[in-house]
Formats: structure tokens, sequence, C-alpha cells
């Protein structure tokens, strides 16, 4: 016998957007609706230039079809479709105007819809010949265009198109030389077709609202994911106990600023220093004071190089155990022992009593290495910096050694 399990709650998906529920208004949330309209009209503006040459094109072709039909009428035409066509380029011209009159662009499809179908009803008031009741169709036409070819919000194209249908009502009824019976026939066609394209918009604008909640959606899955990634990043490439950046952070940080600099990439320095450093007998601190305390001395050296960096080309890295590494990018020999000197004249001064130190307190030995002496690669260079800090440690501690231009190592005592 076959039997279902109901999925547990690590095995479900994410939510896509689909499964969102819209009222039947359509009406979001306040920021979102502003956030979905600002999309909708950028959309709509795309949309105008091809519409407002085709829009051109067919009141071209119908003053034409006009002018084969009854020659006489075009005299008295053309001035209001003229009107009309300067409305349609008047649209274009805004969208050209850039962003800051997005805002207008709806309520102008819908002024311009409405001075195309009242150009027409007063065409089919007042022109007398065969055809004159194709005018009355074209209300059908602006109704269709706000949601088919220049695509409106809804709450715009609804009390348009019933704006509309009111003139088309009161012009066919009371004013059109046309029986109740034909009037009956036009208003209820223009009535049925714009019902039609409402319904339709009605259903589009569901539609792109549904996938908007659910770009929405998926963007908030992009943005928690990469938050989670840079968090599990950090977490891998940082020391849990200094807050320095680890060995493998280290090796990947001085590799890209070796490459950069190699390859002359934009913004990358023209030198490397590295201070490879380690407190001085810190074994016998931990064995006299305890692992803890061990710790808590770690912590503190740490901070000393990390208050002092400042470019975003600076790191400090834990290299193992008690030693540590400072990268500073772009700066040369000189600077560097400046720098290594401050650092190891605050650190005594922090005044950590360290009873088996000659000093009596925490002090640190110091390797210095750049570029400029010939390392080649990043393990080249911690190699130098790890053979000045021999030196300096075989001087007695507590002082600065340092890899010169030529190969050779100086020690600078405090």
């Amino acid at each position: 016998m076959n039997t279902q399990h109901a999925p547990s709650p690590d095995s479900q998906t994410l939510p896509s957007g689909r499964d969102l529920t819209l009222a039947w208004h359509l009406r979001l949330p306040d920021s979102l609706e502003a956030a979905f309209g600002q999309q909708f009209r950028d959309s709509c503006a795309r949309l105008v230039p091809g519409a407002t040459i085709l829009m051109v094109t067919l009141y071209m072709v119908a003053f034409a079809v006009e002018h084969l039909v009854d020659p006489e009428t075009t005299a008295a035409s053309w001035r209001p479709r003229l009107l009309a066509i300067m409305a349609t380029v008047a649209l274009w011209a805004l969208t050209r105007m850039g962003p800051v009159w997005r805002p207008f662009l709806q309520p102008a499809v819908a002024a311009m819809a409405l001075i195309m179908a009242g150009v027409h009803i007063f065409l089919g008031v007042t022109v007398d010949h065969a055809l004159a009741n194709t005018y009355f169709y074209i209300c059908f036409l602006a109704i269709l265009l706000m949601g088919s070819l220049f695509r409106i919000q809804l709450h715009w194209a609804l009390p348009t198109s019933l704006l509309i249908l009111a003139a088309l009502a009161v012009s066919l009824f009371g004013f059109s030389r046309f029986s109740h019976a034909e009037a009956l026939v036009i208003w209820s066609f223009t009535l049925s077709g714009a019902i039609m394209s409402l319904f339709g918009q009605y259903f589009f604008e569901r539609l792109e609202r549904r996938l908007f909640l659910s770009d929405r959606v998926l963007n908030l899955h992009r943005s928690e994911l990469r938050a989670a990634n840079l968090s599990l990043e950090s977490q891998a490439t940082e020391d849990g106990l200094t807050g320095t950046i680890n060995r493998r952070g280290m090796d990947q940080r001085l590799d890209s600023l070796l490459h950069k600099m190699h390859h002359q990439a934009r913004g990358a320095p023209d030198s490397i220093a590295v201070l490879l450093f380690d407190i001085d007998y810190f074994k016998q601190y931990n064995d006299t004071y305890g692992h803890q305390a061990g710790d808590d001395c770690l912590r503190q050296v740490a901070d000393v190089p990390k208050t002092m960096v400042q470019r975003a080309t600076d790191f400090v890295a834990r290299y193992g155990g008690e030693e540590f590494v400072v990268v500073l990018g772009g700066t040369r020999l000189r600077d560097a022992l400046v720098f290594a000197e401050r650092m190891r004249s605050r650190v005594e001064r922090l005044g950590l009593p360290h009873s088996k130190s000659p000093r009596s307190v925490i002090t640190i030995s110091v390797g210095v290495a750049c570029t400029t002496a010939g390392g080649a690669g990043s393990t080249e260079l911690i190699h130098q910096a790890d053979q000045a800090l021999y030196q300096a440690k075989g001087a007695g501690r507590n002082c600065i050694a340092c890899v010169e231009d030529d190969g050779s190592l100086r020690v600078i005592t405090s």
C-alpha cells in the first residue's frame, strides 16, 4: 500500500510571489503602489513613440479615404483632425522631456483619448455625408487605444471611457441626424467594445501586478541570499578571537593586491609593505597568567594596528598563534618602518604586565618587507618579512628589522 507523507517545513520551497493574492480593486500598499506606478509609467513611456507614429499614420489614412469619398468634407474636417494629431504629438513630446514629467503621462494619454473622441463626435454631428456614422465609431478606438496601444492603468482608463460613452450617448440621441434605432446600434456597439476592452485591461493589469510582486519577492530572496553569503564569507575569512582577517583571508587579499599592482590595474597600489610581528615571550605569558589572559592579550595587541590602518588597501591579519601580519598598500619601506615603530611603541605603552619579560610589559618584534625589495609574490614577501622578524628576535626582541632594497637585513633598535 502506498502512503503519502506531508512535506516537512524544511523541504518547502521559497515563496515565488505567484501565490500572493490581490484585492479586486488591485491596489497595493502605498509604498508598493508607488513603485508599481513608476514601473508602469516607464513601460508606457517606451510604447509612446511607436504608438504616436501609428496614430499619425491612421489619421493620414483616414483623411485620404475621406477625401476620396467626399473631397468637400475634408475642408471642414482637417482642422479638428489637426487638433487630434497635435494632442498625439504633444504626448510624444512629453515623453522626451525626461523622467520628471512621467507622472503626467497617463493623464495626458487620457486627455488625448478624450480629444480624439470629442473631435470625431463633433465631426459626426456637423458633417453630413453617407459615411458620417463612421465618425462615432472612432470613440471605440479611443477607448481601445488607452488599454492596448498606450497601456495606461485602469484607474485612468475607466473614468475616461465612461466620459467618452456619456458624451457619445448625448451626441447620438440628442444632436445627431440618426434615428433612435441607428443611434442605439452605434452606442451599443461602442459600449460592448468598451466593456471587452476594459475587462481585458483589468486582467492584463492584474497580471502585471502579480509579476511585479513576484519580482519583489525574488529580489528580496536575492538580497537575503547575498547578505547570507557575505556573512558566511566574513565568517570564513575572519579570526573569531581578534576580529582580524584570518590566514585564508590574508592570502586572498594579498594575492589580489599583488595581482592588481603587477598588472597596473586602476586604483592599484604602486608598492606593498608587509609587517610581520609577534608577541615577545608569549608562551611564558600563557604559562604564567593562563590562556584566558593570553586571549585578552591577543585581542588588545591586535586592536593596536587595527586602529592605525586607514586605507581600503590596508588590513591586519592573524598569521598564526601570536603572529600577526599588517599589509599596507601604496607604502614604501621608509613609511612602513615609521608605521612599525609607532605600532611597537603603542603596544609597549599598553602596559600589559609580563613578569617573564625583561621589560616587565608585553612587547612585540616586527619584521618589515616591501615589494621594492624584490618580492615577486605573496609567499616570497611573507618569507622576507619572516626573515626580518627572526633577525629582530635574535637582536633582543622589542625591536624592528627590515629587508633593504638590496636584499640585506637591517635591525632598528628601540
